[in-house]
């Protein structure tokens, strides 16, 4: 045999000998108790990648294969395969295989492979594939595969893939893919795909279905939107032109999703140097009956009465909750009409002079004006 194909046969049968050895599973050696000062000088020498025990102590840190019963560490602790148990380090924990059991760290943790039970830290957690349990961290909690649980972070939470749980933070949640359950930010929520409730000041979602509340709710695709702004691809978004008794000229847009939807208009009363202007915004919900339908939505009006637009010492608000039937004309175009009742608050004027006929339920003259009467809108909407 040529020495070229005596060498190709021996580096097969290397490669393949490398190939089994990394597939079989690694061989410990049991050892009730290991003790560590730094990494090689321990009471396992420079064979601590083979040993299993029930109890590490690392002075300041350690590696070790495996540990099934509890960890410490003064400043690090570093395990090859897996732990089952408790973890504890003074700055930081990895942990190359799955882990089970409870993890501390005052800075941060991370785990290779899968992982059950409580994770915490004082900055970050890392895990790198599924996790069941709990993640508490002073910053950032990330999970790269799918997660069951709860997710608590003082900044942000995030999530590669399937999320089934709660994610609170401070700051931001991010779920890559599916998520189930609640996501509770103080600013900003983000999911691919959602069930169940987003709450905070910025929800972003592809696809929800459940609850979005906050002042900024967007989706591809969602059931309930309630904020101020609610922004919906596959949603509702319809112009609408409308007079009542107390503003004959009104504007506005309907958008948000098929059953729950915001609406933002202005408004014009003419009457000469007391002529009034109304910018409003409001919530509502949509009720398809075929080419009927059916809205009730409530609408908080500030008011603005010339010559003087902006007077010191005092406001003026209209608000009305209006219930209007629709009728689908053509496909864009729809005839609206239905009843309102009226409640007008101010500290300068008693209100009598707002709607265009003098019919209050109810009316008290105090520190404040309160003045209630019921009403009309007739309009047209553009579907």
């Amino acid at each position: 045999m040529s020495r070229v194909r005596l060498s190709a046969v021996v580096l097969v049968l290397f490669a393949g000998s490398v190939a089994v050895a990394k597939d079989r599973p690694r061989q410990y050696a049991y050892r009730p108790v290991s003790i560590s000062f730094v990494p090689g000088l321990s009471t396992n020498g420079l064979e601590s990648r083979f040993v299993s025990s029930a109890f590490s102590l690392n002075i300041i840190g350690g590696s070790i294969g495996r540990v099934r019963g509890a960890e410490l560490g003064g400043v690090f602790n570093i395990d090859e395969d897996e732990v089952l148990g408790y973890q504890a380090a003074g700055v930081f924990n990895t942990v190359d295989g799955g882990f089970g059991g409870v993890q501390q760290a005052g800075v941060f943790s991370i785990v290779g492979g899968s992982f059950g039970g409580v994770q915490q830290a004082a900055v970050i957690n890392v895990v790198g594939n599924g996790f069941d349990g709990t993640q508490m961290a002073g910053v950032v909690n990330v999970v790269g595969g799918s997660f069951t649980g709860a997710q608590i972070a003082g900044v942000a939470n995030v999530v590669g893939d399937g999320f089934t749980g709660a994610q609170l933070s401070g700051v931001v949640n991010v779920a890559g893919e599916r998520m189930s359950g609640a996501q509770l930010a103080g600013v900003v929520n983000v999911a691919d795909e959602f069930s169940g409730a987003q709450i905070g000041l910025v929800n972003i979602a592809g696809e929800s279905h459940g609850l979005q509340l906050g002042l900024v709710n967007i989706a591809e695709k969602a059931d309930v939107p309630i904020g101020l702004v609610s922004i919906v691809e596959n949603g509702m978004f319809h112009v609408n032109a409308w007079a009542t008794e107390f503003a004959p000229v009104n504007v506005g847009i309907k958008t948000g999703s098929n059953t729950i939807y915001n609406v933002f208009m202005v408004g014009w009363q003419p009457d000469g140097e007391s002529t009034r202007l109304y910018g409003g915004l409001g919530i509502g919900g949509h009720i398809p009956l075929n080419r009927f339908f059916v809205d009730i939505d409530l609408l908080s009006h500030g008011v603005w009465t010339g010559p003087d637009w902006f007077p010191e010492g005092g406001s003026d608000l209209l608000s009305s909750l209006r219930l209007t039937g629709g009728w689908q004309v053509t496909d864009m175009l729809a005839i609206t009409a239905g009843p309102t009742l009226n409640v007008w608050v101010s500290e300068r004027e008693d209100g009598s002079s707002v709607p265009f006929y003098d019919a209050p339920l109810y009316q008290w003259h105090g520190s404040e004006h309160v003045r209630i009467w019921p009403g009309l809108t007739m309009g047209l909407q553009l579907l």
